[in-house]
């Protein structure tokens, strides 16, 4: 039985007064988007358009938000890897890091991202029992030409992944090529038109504005109807009110404004709300990500979404701003994922192994964090109190009595292997052994585990038909 608490900030008339404000905002200031075909897609629809600013009426709005899907399937390539999200989904889903430029582990320390590092991680979440869509950029690959980057990436994450895929931002020409190659291995001809399989992360750019290539890449995905995410990052005080509560009127203002771009492209399109904002440092006006300030703008931020509109969410949970994987990273993290968490949200990234604001994933970070958001499961999964289970512990406290013991009882026997078990925390008693390996630290068994889950990657999971279509693809004259 899932866990029937869920963290709230607001009441629902706070959530009305902020939704009001971001109408106004949105009509009145307007949203500045940078890109002629965006501009031109609102005038379509009647939008007042005053140079590069949009000004979205209410009844646009409207109109946008009751297309919104509010559950829709996410198709992978191996169907039993498809997933269900929004609505009373069964459980957070979970999505790769993006953003990080430096790798660390113990034995080589931190350093920039290769392909090789990029491969590795998206072959870590292929194999994990965790990660439910994998792709994005979970580490910059540094030793790789800007030509035909886009392509050598996709085609290591369609060759390594059999789960539901994440793209990323690039301008149209790339965003179309990747799409293609998408397509080439599900099967058949404009299989995306009709089964949403690849998602985009889109970012405003606070405040109240979006950026010609995140347009681009919104625009390209829309038109196949492809899963969108929209997500503002303003920072308090520097790119969004210093107040939280005006941060997220800002928010809140510049993801609809997206939702209502991508709808009047294409109504439909499954559209995920996702809340990013952060109360900076302020002593150096710098990105953190930790602090408690930035989980209650984003919980907001949610609570508008699942309460108020019923859209589906995603939002970043597994951040710490420590440079290394020691305890600050264990608190900050936990923290931001059991804030996240327990405030409803359908969707996380940002979740294995980051570390230093989203500027460096550890190796051993990923297997930690991977075990972090199992305990996460496990607590929103609640506690089964059915009818039958119920009486049936009634009856077992009944027979066993005051003096009996439960270790040996039937009951205890068919159910102790479904308990929670960790997979790098250490449970073990305190002994001194002879054995070299005893006494390891959780950094030195989740380098172990890591190296293991490894070994037992396969080279690819595409077959040799599959292979040779994108090899021709990207070895197309045109393309690069």
């Amino acid at each position: 039985m899932a866990l029937k608490m869920k963290l709230k900030i607001v009441d629902s008339g706070d959530l009305d007064r902020i939704h009001e404000s971001s109408l106004e905002i949105m009509d009145q200031t307007g949203i500045a988007f940078h890109s002629e075909t965006a501009r031109n897609v609102f005038k379509k629809h009647g939008a007042r358009v005053d140079g590069e600013v949009v000004h979205i009426s209410r009844k646009l709005f409207d109109q946008a938000m009751h297309s919104v899907p509010r559950v829709f399937k996410w198709h992978a390539r191996n169907p039993q890897n498809s997933l269900m999200v929004g609505g009373e989904q069964r459980r957070t889903h979970v999505l790769l890091d993006h953003g990080p430029v430096f790798i660390q582990d113990v034995e080589k320390g931190r350093r920039n991202g290769t392909l090789a590092d990029l491969v590795n991680l998206y072959r870590l979440g292929q194999k994990s029992g965790v990660a439910s869509i994998i792709g994005q950029i979970p580490v910059d690959p540094s030793d790789i030409p800007i030509k035909g980057r886009h392509l050598q990436m996709m085609y290591h994450l369609l060759r390594n992944t059999d789960k539901p895929l994440m793209g990323w931002t690039d301008d149209r020409r790339r965003v179309d090529e990747m799409l293609d190659m998408t397509e080439c291995v599900m099967g058949r001809p404009h299989y995306l038109d009709t089964h949403p399989a690849i998602g985009i992360s889109i970012c405003s750019l606070s405040p109240l504005r979006y950026a010609p290539e995140s347009c681009d890449s919104l625009i390209a995905y829309a038109q196949r109807r492809q899963p969108i995410l929209v997500l503002s990052a303003a920072m308090a005080g520097i790119t969004a009110p210093i107040s939280l509560v005006g941060t997220v009127i800002q928010q809140n203002a510049e993801v609809l404004a997206g939702m209502v771009l991508i709808q009047l492209i294409n109504p439909g399109t499954p559209f995920i709300y996702g809340p990013a904002s952060s109360v900076p440092n302020m002593k150096s006006a710098s990105y953190i990500t930790s602090s408690p300030e930035s989980g209650l703008i984003n919980m907001i931020g949610l609570q508008l979404a699942i309460d108020l509109y019923g859209f589906p969410t995603r939002t970043m949970a597994g951040l710490t701003d420590s440079k290394k994987v020691d305890c600050q990273a264990g608190y900050e993290t936990m923290q931001n994922y059991f804030t996240m968490l327990l405030s409803g949200t359908h969707l996380i990234n940002e979740c294995f192994g980051t570390l230093d604001g989203i500027k460096t994933v550890s190796y051993e970070k990923f297997i930690i964090d991977e075990e972090m958001l199992s305990r996460m499961q496990r607590i929103l999964q609640g506690v089964d109190i059915s009818d039958e289970d119920y009486f049936k512990n009634v009856s077992v406290i009944n027979e066993i009595g005051r003096t009996g013991s439960y270790l040996e009882h039937a009951s205890t026997l068919e159910k102790f292997r479904t308990l929670w078990v960790p997979t790098v925390a250490d449970w073990d008693p305190f002994v001194v052994a002879e054995d070299p390996d005893a006494g390891w630290d959780v950094l030195r068994r989740a380098n172990h585990r890591c190296r293991e889950v490894l070994a037992q990657c396969p080279e690819s999971l595409l077959d040799d038909e599959q292979e040779k279509a994108l090899k021709a693809f990207i070895s197309a004259p045109e393309k690069g």
